[in-house]
């Protein structure tokens, strides 16, 4: 495999129940990696484009988060819905998505 030309980190961490800050976990993200990796696959981008779950990206109330390098671009509250978007613009060296962004604040 080539040196992939993008990698996408999706936060799995799970903090105990009731945790106020919440985590990406809790909030489905381990469903949104499976479904990121097929959706590539499908694509043909599997070779251009790495997956790979992470733990916290310290942004837990904002999540799931998902990072895409190296473009240094942080994307807060993705959803199922948000993936076909990620995958087909993002993910191909388009723009990033900027409904998605995470904001500009401190990190937890």
């Amino acid at each position: 495999m080539p040196r992939p030309e993008r990698q996408i980190l999706v936060c799995v961490n799970e903090r105990p129940p009731g945790n106020p800050k919440g985590s990406c976990g809790e909030k489905g993200s381990r469903e949104l990696f499976d479904k990121l990796k097929d959706m590539l696959r499908e694509r043909g981008l599997d070779a251009r484009v790495m997956v790979n779950r992470t733990y916290c990206l310290k942004h837990c109330s904002r999540g799931p988060v998902v990072a895409i390098q190296p473009d240094n671009v942080w994307y807060a509250g993705v959803r199922e819905g948000d993936l076909v978007e990620i995958c087909d613009v993002h993910a191909q060296g388009g723009p990033p998505i900027d409904r998605l962004a995470m904001p500009d604040i401190p990190w937890e």
